[in-house]
């Protein structure tokens, strides 16, 4: 299963990043992979920033909820990925498919500490 999110306009705007509407963050769950990757386009539009996390290795999910919008920082051994103004129900998604995989997998899947 592959689930995707982007940042929406309204979020953006509503918290103060109206500069990344050309460039919003993108977040995709494979679950068939087991890797967590978050996408932004550079603001000169050039390059793409992409961080790749394996699913056994997250340590901690956050969700920062705002007045429109959510952040979702996951939090790996050795780093950090964090999307910001996705909708609050893409980012409630991604944490239920996230711990439903987790419940699935009887412990070969992520380890939480």
């Amino acid at each position: 299963m592959r689930f995707e999110a982007t940042s929406t306009e309204a979020a953006l705007a509503a918290n103060g990043k109206i500069i990344h509407s050309a460039t919003p963050w993108h977040l995709i769950v494979d679950t068939d992979e087991e890797t967590i990757t978050v996408r932004k386009r550079n603001l000169s539009l050039i390059g793409v920033d992409e961080d790749i996390l394996s699913f056994r290795f997250i340590r901690r999910i956050r969700i920062d909820q705002h007045l429109i919008g959510a952040d979702i920082e996951i939090r790996a051994v050795g780093g950090t990925v964090t999307a910001y103004c996705l909708s609050k129900s893409d980012c409630k998604r991604i944490k239920q498919i996230l711990m439903r995989y987790n419940s699935e997998r009887c412990g070969s899947g992520i380890i939480f500490s």
